[in-house]
């Protein structure tokens, strides 16, 4: 079944210069030629030159990059604060 309490995961990329991303539930990395960000489909890893945050809103899950987009992907790896949690997790189940 699918968990409705989950918000929506929204990517939108225009002329490879604006990325509009909501779903966020942290960010991990910004730097202006790396960006990773924790969502709710996955690790995003956005790679590029010259970004720069342009708005920022985690209550409201979303995320405005400008700058050059090289390439986007997606990893279902953890992210680094849930790294580490699996064996103490499955512990206190």
């Amino acid at each position: 079944m699918e968990d409705k309490s989950a918000k929506q995961h929204k990517v939108t990329l225009t002329d490879r210069q604006m990325l509009d991303v909501s779903g966020i539930i942290n960010v991990e990395k910004f730097t202006d030629d790396n960006v990773v960000l924790e969502t709710e489909q996955g690790m995003l890893d956005i790679k590029g030159e010259k970004m720069h945050m342009k708005q920022l809103n985690l209550d409201g899950g979303m995320i405005i990059v400008e700058g050059f987009i090289k390439s986007m992907t997606y990893s279902d790896s953890l992210s680094s604060k849930d790294r580490g949690k699996g064996f103490l997790r499955n512990i206190f189940r």
